[in-house]
């Protein structure tokens, strides 16, 4: 909402009540400067604010503007991975420049977590102990606050992923799990180039859903795993913090070792290596001169 409507922010709502071509204007600026899904669920979003404020005010138009526009087609994006695809897409990751940007990427696959949820970890929200990262404030705000469970492929990637921040934002470090040299102080673009590195992002979280399919894991356990609503009445029973430490990171390990069994069988021992070390010694020579990473510690 500020971003895409930060020109309205101060506007009434009643103006645009009023004049509802202003509404699909500027749907159809969003659709070509941002892409189509974007631009509905934009409105998707102005839509449910202009319904709240209508309950308490009922001198706004009846008829919410957004009901003008004329909805961009949506298919469901068929973009994720299975199991014959991660050895390559690994190889691709494992080759990139930025090991830092390397396991961000590599955790989003092994979480399904939302690329924005990960970008926002801080050091205090991992325990590596209890093998659990927080995540305070997901999609949805605070009243969907949950705890991702670690397999173990997880804690290595998290404890790589604190070395090399350490390393190479060694101030920035100290409070986030991805640093970077940003105004904020974490990772903001998740982006990559596509002759680089082909998925990233939600198409990760598309593949996690696929891996969790292969690896026989139920759909009640991927929608806690992934901290979805609940589907059906009964589901509402259950408490997802009684099953988190146990059932769910047992499952979380099931899905892990199916993306490390994808590589081997290949003719990649170094990745192998890779996924199965917490030592950044595997790639030191991508770090800055001068630096030795086994002297570093662990944030814990």
């Amino acid at each position: 909402m500020e971003r895409l409507f930060k020109d309205w922010l101060d506007d009434p709502l009643a103006r645009l009540g009023r004049q509802p071509n202003l509404v699909v204007e500027h749907h159809d600026k969003i659709t070509k400067e941002n892409g189509p899904y974007i631009a509905n669920g934009a409105m998707r979003s102005l839509r449910a604010v202009y319904n709240h404020a209508r309950k308490s005010n009922t001198d706004l138009p009846a008829t919410n503007p957004v009901s003008a526009i004329d909805w961009n087609k949506e298919h469901r994006r068929n973009s994720g991975m299975g199991p014959n695809d991660i050895g390559g897409w690994l190889k691709e990751l494992y080759a990139m420049e930025n090991p830092l940007r390397r396991e961000f990427h590599l955790l989003i696959l092994f979480s399904g977590s939302r690329p924005t949820a990960l970008k926002k970890v801080r050091i205090e929200h991992i325990d590596l102990r209890a093998r659990l990262i927080h995540i305070p404030q997901p999609k949805g705000g605070e009243d969907k606050a949950f705890d991702i469970p670690l397999s173990r492929p997880m804690i290595r990637c998290v404890v790589r992923a604190i070395r090399w921040g350490q390393i190479m934002y060694s101030e920035q470090a100290k409070s986030w799990l991805f640093p970077a040299d940003s105004e904020i102080g974490h990772l903001v673009e998740h982006k990559e180039v596509r002759d680089v590195l082909s998925k990233w992002g939600n198409e990760l979280r598309q593949s996690y859903r696929t891996l969790a399919q292969a690896a026989g894991i139920s759909e009640l356990d991927i929608h806690l795993l992934m901290n979805h609503s609940l589907p059906g009445v009964n589901a509402g029973y259950i408490t997802r913090d009684r099953l988190l430490r146990d059932h769910l990171r047992q499952q979380q390990q099931r899905i892990s070792e199916l993306v490390v069994q994808s590589l081997e069988a290949t003719r990649y021992p170094s990745l192998v290596r890779w996924l199965k070390s917490t030592k950044v010694e595997e790639t030191v020579d991508q770090a800055e001169p001068g630096l030795e990473p086994d002297t570093m510690s662990i944030a814990a």
